[in-house]
């Protein structure tokens, strides 16, 4: 609804799987599937024990062992209902404790993923591990962390009970758990392993490689129609796993001209897509790296379909094209990217400008998206991706830019190497101004579709600074939504914005943000047997600093309407009376008009509420007796003090 001049523009940026689902969504089906197809490893037996009987269990194994999928299952061994588990945030900020302890709920299962922390982080991280552990017992809680490998065998003696070594589970049963997961009946699985598939496991592949390979058997036989037998398929699977780039340079020397050369580039990139896309993508391709055109006349040159056929590519009913081998796509992309250096510059003009084509599907664009980030997803190559994003959110940039600047910035943040990188990237766009507004949308969409998911106080942390920069409200109204529904998150900005006004560099967005999240029912409401916000002594001084400063850095007119909420609900609500209104009286000490406020708007409230607890004692006087408390007491040792 618009009520007021001008034009509205309303920007929804849904982000969803290459399915349709929304990616929080794809995160709970993902566990689901992880489930299913979990085979035991050894030593999970003696971690579902000590988590049991001691809240805590410490994880270590060596990398590729599926330890990170064993944490995942033991929590989700003590799920019922709607409480499963939860991964624990590390804090973004260099103050404050690395593990927040603060937010953890009664009975909360957490799981503490440290396999790929860096050293500094480690050694923060195992300082803090004592205070969290007991934190979680205190809450009747359960934690499973995820040691990092190479450093576990520093652990301090008192934590060494709680270390659990989890082994390799036997992979012949974990390829057939994945097969069986792609639709390949026991049929097909209780056969022998043919001689492909016991060499692949002789080379003690990760649990993720494993997982793979099942994928290229189920779609050999796809490929194949379900024709052929179960060795034929690990065979196709088998090389697809081992590259096909000798393929590839073999291709490339039977096609002597440029024009072909680009078709299976195109194709490689488009994979999928219709003919009628992929010609004209080779096309544009030869045009951005300024190849010589063909002298043919058009009605002497070769027939598409047949050029199709020469670089092994076919069309299916549809007219959609797919080359008929197995994973040659991704060999061809590779390839390209890796030997032919003095094309990447090219390529990468080709992507910018393809992947905002109105002249191609969205599917096909998100697809090309993603394939072009998968080849700089590398310590050399990720600011290319950085300048792409820079280029499809620039002012004036068509809007398509900005739908794959997410895709793209999506796969990045997802990729397990280089998640890091990105989300520092976005770190340092959140914390300027002027940022064009297409590139604030992608930031917000991620944040609170793609970051929240396995890094909830990392998106907090940016949309609060961004909140802080922009001309808009979209980034504070993101935020507002995403910190209410989580207490965990709301404990984060209570925090964040506790530390701003202590520290008197308070950004002209803090105090509004405040009144916005100080509400009085979320404050305190309770979660099961977790205590509210109100009833713990840090929060009550955090929110006494932040209405000091809204009384100090804003009108009466502007802080008037969430100080009659904060009264109203103390006259309701007699179990957290003394608690609210002590934080909303202390926070007024030494400014007598602001108390005196106060004491008006509790005397207009009070025919609303309902009988006192006290026989005789009206609303009004409880709370002129605490302005009288409060006023007997010097200023600065209420504030420092906050309330008992």
């Amino acid at each position: 609804m618009h009520l007021g001049a001008g034009d509205l523009h309303v920007h929804n940026y849904p982000l969803a799987d290459r399915r349709g689902r929304p990616f929080r969504s794809v995160a709970t089906d993902d566990l689901l599937r992880l489930r299913q197809v979990f085979v035991p490893p050894p030593g999970l037996g003696e971690a579902r024990e000590i988590l049991a009987s001691q809240r805590t269990v410490l994880l270590d194994g060596a990398p590729g062992s599926g330890r990170a999928a064993a944490a995942q299952v033991l929590l989700h061994e003590l799920g019922t209902g709607e409480n499963t588990f939860q991964e624990m945030p590390l804090n973004d900020d260099e103050s404050g404790d690395l593990l927040p302890r603060d937010g953890i709920a009664d009975d909360a299962l957490l799981l503490l993923n440290l396999s790929e922390v860096e050293e500094h982080v480690w050694v923060k991280a195992h300082e803090e591990l004592h205070t969290l552990r007991a934190e979680v017992f205190k809450r009747q809680a359960h934690l499973v962390v995820v040691l990092p490998h190479d450093k576990a065998s520093r652990l301090a003696p008192s934590l060494a009970p709680y270390r659990v070594r989890i082994g390799r589970p036997q992979e012949l049963a974990v390829l057939r758990s994945h097969l069986r997961g792609k639709s390949l009946g026991s049929e097909v699985t209780g056969q022998p392993a043919p001689a492909e598939v016991a060499a692949f496991l002789e080379r003690r592949p990760s649990m993720e490689d494993i997982a793979r390979f099942a994928g290229l058997v189920a779609d050999a036989r796809a490929k194949a129609g379900g024709a052929g037998d179960y060795a034929a398929w690990c065979q196709e699977a088998y090389v697809a796993l081992r590259g096909r780039e000798e393929e590839v340079a073999q291709r490339l020397s039977e096609l002597r001209d440029g024009s072909s050369r680009a078709l299976l580039l195109a194709t490689a990139m488009l994979h999928g897509a219709h003919a009628d896309t992929v010609h004209n993508a080779a096309v544009a391709l030869l045009r951005t790296v300024r190849h010589p055109q063909e002298d043919l006349p058009v009605l002497e040159r070769t027939g598409l379909g047949e050029r199709f056929r020469e670089i092994g590519a076919e069309r299916d009913e549809k007219g959609c094209v797919r080359f008929e081998t197995l994973e040659f796509d991704a060999a061809v992309r590779s390839y390209f990217w890796t030997r032919r250096p003095e094309l990447r510059e090219g390529l990468r003009e080709w992507v910018e400008a393809t992947a905002i084509s109105t002249e191609l599907p969205e599917a096909d664009r998100d697809e090309l998206v993603e394939r072009f980030a998968e080849l700089c997803l590398h310590d050399r190559y990720r600011k290319t991706l950085v300048s792409l994003v820079a280029t499809w959110t620039a002012k004036d940039a068509p809007r398509a830019g900005t739908r794959a600047a997410v895709q793209l910035l999506t796969k990045a943040l997802q990729d397990k190497r280089q998640g890091g990188f990105f989300r520092d990237q976005i770190y340092e766009w959140s914390t300027k101004r002027g940022l064009p507004d297409a590139l604030t949308d992608v930031i917000i969409a991620l944040c609170t579709e793609v970051l929240v998911v396995h890094h909830p106080y990392k998106a907090v942390v940016r949309l609060h600074h961004l909140a802080r920069r922009e001309k808009t409200t979209r980034a504070r109204e993101a935020l507002i939504r995403l910190v209410r529904a989580d207490r965990r998150l709301l404990r984060l900005m209570f925090d964040r914005l506790d530390r701003q006004f202590s520290g008197n560099n308070t950004y002209e967005a803090d105090p509004d943000l405040f009144l916005e999240l100080a509400d009085p029912d979320l404050v305190t409401a309770a979660e099961g047997r977790s205590r509210s916000l109100i009833a713990q002594e840090a929060v009550r001084k955090q929110m006494t600093n932040g209405w000091d400063a809204v009384f100090e850095r804003r009108p009466e007119e502007e802080w008037s309407p969430a100080a009659r909420r904060w009264l109203l609900a103390a006259g309701e609500v007699g179990r957290h009376q003394d608690a609210l209104l002590d934080v909303l009286i202390d926070s007024g000490a030494g400014r007598p008009k602001v108390l005196g406020r106060l004491y008006m708007m509790a005397g207009q409230l009070e025919r609303s509420l309902p009988p006192s607890d006290e026989p005789g004692v009206r609303f009004r006087d409880r709370v002129l007796r605490k302005i009288n408390d409060v006023q007997a007491r010097p200023r600065d040792t209420v504030l420092k003090e906050g309330v008992s």
